[in-house]
């Protein structure tokens, strides 16, 4: 679990390229009280948490029919600062200093390569719209050195992983 001053980070992959690079990164900074759920199991996601039908495969296909045949669903996938949607493919740092019960490498506490996709949420203990609005957001605008060094060390743990082995180019749990 991140703590305060920890940050988590994503890289989607950047195919189609004669170098593999990561596409698109995120970062969200952590926070006393916020912690993050990575997960593809429908037991685990919010209970605020709306599947479109659209975002299910395989099993989950049945599990939503009942919704979907009541029209008991939102009118498009939801969104939010909060929300990080994994596909297959993709990698997850989590960065920070050395903690007792966990040792860093060159700041990285640990690296996640998504074999399925999965949704990343993240939330605060607090609540109220201020805080899902800002979620993860950085406090700063300037960052600390030893924070820089951590992030160029995990973008060049993800690069190190190359290309992924497996890929969804659509967002699907099931």
């Amino acid at each position: 679990m991140p703590k305060i001053g920890e940050g988590v980070a994503a890289a989607s992959p950047g195919l189609g390229r004669a170098q593999y690079e990561p596409l698109a990164w995120s970062l969200w900074e952590m926070r006393d009280g916020y912690h993050v759920t990575i997960t593809n199991r429908l037991e685990d996601l919010p209970p605020w948490f709306r599947l479109h039908p659209t975002e299910v495969c395989d099993s989950f296909v049945y599990k939503m029919m009942a919704k979907v045949e009541k029209g008991d669903y939102p009118s498009e996938p939801m969104n939010g600062p909060n929300l990080w949607r994994l596909k297959s493919g993709d990698h997850v740092a989590w960065v920070g200093a050395d903690r007792p019960e966990r040792h860093s490498v060159n700041g990285i506490l640990a690296i996640l390569d998504c074999h399925d996709c999965a949704l990343a949420v993240g939330e605060g203990g607090r609540g109220g719209p201020e805080e899902f609005i800002g979620f993860g957001h950085p406090t700063t605008p300037d960052m600390k050195p030893e924070d820089v060094a951590r992030g160029q060390a995990a973008m060049k743990a993800v690069k190190q992983f190359g290309l992924p082995r497996t890929w969804e180019p659509e967002w699907r749990l099931g």
